[in-house]
């Protein structure tokens, strides 16, 4: 008989998990206001529809927080509003670049300025890419 593994906290469903509240996280703001003030407020929104290389793309603004950016001192946290990158044929993991463009002009249609270092996470279960923190 074999002993029982303990439970860890990788693998498959840890990484759900993960994603799970990263997607909670970015849509958060859409439904309920968060503290803090500048120029995008704090309302919810409706999510802005932006045209990148012949594509159209709905980015929905989420909850202020924090995010990561890279920089030359290492990465560093990036505060702003979460941004959620969809588009009607679900985008996949290797879309990073032109989900970063969609973020950066849905960004702009808000009012926002988009952090040009901010790191974007692939999100599996909802076939897109979020960019927390990155709208400022």
């Amino acid at each position: 008989m074999h002993a029982a593994r303990p439970a860890t906290a990788r693998g498959p469903r840890s990484r759900l998990g993960a994603v799970a509240g990263l997607s909670a996280f970015a849509l958060a703001g859409c439904v309920a206001p968060q503290g803090g003030s500048s120029g995008l407020g704090d309302a919810p929104r409706p999510p802005e529809v932006v045209t990148v290389d012949g594509q159209t793309y709905s980015v929905a603004m989420g909850a202020r927080g924090t995010g990561t950016r890279l920089t030359a001192e290492g990465a560093l946290p990036v505060q702003g509003r979460a941004l959620l990158v969809t588009a009607a044929v679900p985008l996949a993991q290797d879309q990073g670049a032109v989900a970063k463009k969609a973020a950066r002009a849905g960004c702009a249609t808000a009012g926002g300025r988009f952090s040009e270092t901010a790191l974007g996470a692939y999100d599996r279960a909802a076939r897109a890419w979020v960019f927390a923190g990155a709208c400022a």
